[in-house]
């Protein structure tokens, strides 16, 4: 039996040390918390004390997934695993593609959520109610009680990270601005997220994106590397913020909490 067990673990420890890195998305920046992150060359070298690590808030360029617990990132012309629970903005559903409306191009993001028992003036209520919590400036709210219809023009900040003096520092660019409809009849309710759009509203040295539709944009007047990289870094991050607000919204309109998909099994 000993013999067979360690025929195995052999097996598996060559197989792991074959399987060799491979970037499967295109780049997405994240960030490490204050603890610095390990990295590891394979999954093999996983079960040895790291030699290598990045430092604690830092940009990791993600360029694949390993599962929850691990992320594939790019650095100095290498490919290394990272655990993901060191990345503090981490989310696997940026690497899917953005959802676009077939008739209008946009990015949108819709769903059509059940809320058994809930009657359409309870949920009414609900979506106004976090309207006021969520958006507390900048928003104009078109309402119709008995269309039950909430048509929201709101806007949320950009912050992007920039290098000064050698450090990424974080910087205020404007916002993303986007209109959320709210539909809700008995029962159920209907989210549209769309119209997504970025305004420097008059940031030094900062112009607007555009729609965030575009590949590319000249925040800082040229089309250079750097412009592409924080308008990349703007889009994932708008996207995933509107994500999460679909998911306050659930929250709010179900009174209960909601699960992510995908999570670490373990996490409980």
């Amino acid at each position: 039996m000993k013999v067979i067990m360690l025929c195995c673990a052999l097996v598996w420890s060559l197989t792991a040390t074959a399987q060799r890195l491979v970037a499967t998305m295109p780049p997405i920046t994240y960030h490490v918390g204050l603890q610095k992150a390990p990295l590891f060359l394979n999954y093999s070298d996983t079960l040895r004390r790291p030699s290598r690590f990045l430092s604690s808030q830092s940009e990791a360029i993600v360029v694949g997934q390993a599962g929850p617990r691990w992320a594939i990132i790019q650095r100095e012309g290498f490919l290394y695993l990272i655990p993901t629970q060191l990345l503090t903005d981490y989310d696997p559903d940026d690497a899917a593609p953005l959802p676009l409306d077939p008739q209008t191009q946009h990015i949108t993001y819709q769903g059509i959520i059940a809320v058994p028992g809930a009657s359409q003036a309870d949920l009414y209520a609900r979506a106004e109610t976090w309207i006021d919590k969520t958006y507390t400036t900048d928003k104009v709210v078109l309402a119709n009680a008995a269309a039950g219809e909430l048509v929201l023009k709101g806007a949320r900040p950009v912050v992007v990270r920039r290098e000064y003096e050698g450090v990424l520092r974080p910087s205020y660019a404007g916002v993303v601005r986007h209109t959320l409809t709210i539909y809700v009849k008995e029962g159920r309710y209907k989210y549209v997220f769309t119209d997504l759009s970025h305004d420097a509203m008059g940031t030094r040295n900062v112009q607007s994106g555009g729609p965030l539709e575009q590949s590319r944009a000249n925040l800082f007047g040229y089309a250079g590397l750097s412009s592409q990289k924080t308008w990349l870094d703007i889009k994932h991050d708008a996207t995933r913020d509107v994500r999460n607000l679909a998911t306050s919204l659930q929250e709010a309109m179900t009174l209960q909490k909601v699960k992510k998909a995908g999570k670490d099994a373990r996490d409980f």
